[in-house]
């Protein structure tokens, strides 16, 4: 099933698949799963704005403008005998981001899609969380609530309406080059999830990918080392308090961290970096939003949403 390997391999490549989300669904940690296997390649965004897993080429207000050669660059690493994918969780953002599925198809249209999912309101809670901490408001306290923030930020909230996601890409895709799948599966059942996925793929299952440790990739929320930061800032404003941290093993520097994390002061700040949780009436709503998407996903593609409509 592999796409067309003409092209000369310094150039690189058009993708053989994508994953195109869900954000905050476990794609990270598939991505890591699959970069383990000899038989993939995984593409790695080099731009003047980013370097990480997500090219978001297809994203007209990310790396669009960059062009082709670009994004067929990022695959030159592969070699010839390598299926070549990405992970872009800004693909299956619509309406806010607008026109993947048909530019997709328009560049590779022999592409396989993967698409992770998982409760939708746990997800929009989760996306909430990650677009203030990590890319909004980095290292910062979270000041606005749920609801308050998805008024301005829909985005978290429409992303986890999966059937009206995958709509878009029928439009220009055969079902059969879809595979969907659920986080809560990756996380219960990892070798599963991922034997499915080479399968879908059309390659044999790796054991060494599985049998390393396994992984449980950005989970989210605020990063230790943000809050590590921010709680040891008074501290290391003081100069000679700082050379003498520095001047520490980094063992000893680890514990007192611990010491510090855990008292008063440290909860105190933690505190500050923890999420105002969603209100009951908040839930209900969501649930009820969503109840119609879970359906199609149930009847429609046999996807098992038990559990989301609670």
């Amino acid at each position: 099933m592999g796409m067309d390997r003409s092209a000369d391999a310094t150039q690189g490549h058009f993708p053989d698949f994508i994953i195109i989300g869900a954000a905050k669904s476990g794609t990270t940690t598939l991505y890591e799963y699959l970069r383990r296997h000899p038989a993939i390649f995984m593409a790695v965004a080099e731009s003047p704005k980013v370097r990480n897993k997500e090219p978001n080429f297809f994203d007209p207000a990310e790396h669009w403008h960059l062009g082709v050669d670009w994004y067929r660059s990022l695959f030159a690493g592969a070699s010839a005998d390598q299926l070549c994918g990405e992970a872009s969780t800004n693909y299956t953002r619509w309406p806010q981001v607008d026109g993947v599925p048909e530019r997709i198809a328009s560049i590779a249209p022999e592409v396989r899609l993967i698409y992770l999912m998982r409760h939708p309101v746990e997800r929009a809670y989760s996306h909430y969380v990650h677009r203030h901490t990590r890319e909004i408001h980095p290292g910062r306290p979270i000041s606005n609530p749920f609801e308050r923030f998805v008024e301005e930020h829909p985005m978290c909230v429409d992303s986890s309406d999966y059937a009206t996601q995958i709509a878009r890409y029928l439009e220009f895709f055969d079902r059969e080059a879809i595979l969907l799948l659920r986080m809560e599966d990756l996380q219960s059942d990892p070798g599963r999830v991922v034997q499915r996925t080479t399968e879908f793929l059309g390659i044999e299952a790796d054991p060494g990918s599985l049998t390393d440790e396994p992984l449980i990739a950005n989970v989210g929320g605020v990063s230790e080392a943000v809050l590590r930061a921010h709680v040891m800032a008074p501290l290391r404003s003081n100069p000679f308090m700082r050379r003498i941290a520095d001047a520490l093993p980094s063992g000893i520097r680890d514990g007192l961290w611990k010491l510090l994390r855990s008292s008063p002061y440290g909860r105190a700040q933690r505190e500050q970096y923890s999420a105002p949780p969603m209100l009951p009436e908040t839930r209900g709503a969501l649930l009820d939003r969503f109840r119609e998407s879970n359906r199609i996903l149930r009847d429609e593609f046999g996807v098992d949403t038990s559990g989301w409509d609670r």
